[in-house]
């Protein structure tokens, strides 16, 4: 399998996110699995990390920076990742 692009955004405030074009089906059953009762706080927390390549213009200490963003930055952060983990931008192929 190809290396996954990576997807630039910009947050309300002008931060640079970058973004894995998805996530895998085996991140997100990594990330979930044997945890029905899971904190939303800890799952956003693991998608983030599953999602996130960089928080303006660095790798490291995603988390530590993102709590330091302004809330609606991170709301904007969380919306993209929501959209990843949702991946409801594909359609079955249909035969001719």
């Amino acid at each position: 399998m190809a290396e996954r692009k990576v997807n630039s955004v910009t947050t309300p405030s002008g931060i640079p996110v970058e973004l894995k074009e998805y996530i895998t089906a085996g991140e997100f059953l990594d990330a979930t699995e044997g945890k029905e009762d899971i904190a939303k706080s800890e799952l956003a927390q693991k998608m983030i990390l599953l999602a996130v390549v960089s928080l303006n213009g660095s790798t490291e200490n995603i988390l530590a920076t993102l709590r330091a963003l302004p809330l609606s930055d991170y709301t904007f952060i969380s919306k993209e990742v929501a959209k990843l983990a949702n991946a409801d931008f594909t359609q079955a192929k249909t035969s001719p």
